[in-house]
């Protein structure tokens, strides 16, 4: 819980299709894989999960002040 109150519930997933690596986040409580906050895509698993840690904290720091209440896109 942060200074407003608010919780995060995120989650990160990381899968390989053929030749790509790909990470997307979601929401906790509405984990819908057509509908991610954020995805992408990458050559290697590390990429892919650096990728997803570093959105996932980005999106903690944007809920830290209260003129920051949307997600980081």
């Amino acid at each position: 819980m942060n200074e407003l109150d608010l919780q995060l519930h995120l989650h990160a997933r990381v899968f390989r299709t053929f030749d790509e690596w790909y990470a997307d986040v979601d929401d906790g409580l509405d984990p819908q894989p057509d509908n991610p906050l954020w995805w992408g895509s990458y050559d290697s698993q590390r990429a892919a999960i650096d990728a997803a840690c570093a959105r996932i904290a980005a999106m903690h720091l944007a809920h830290q002040t209260p003129d920051s209440l949307r997600l980081v896109v």
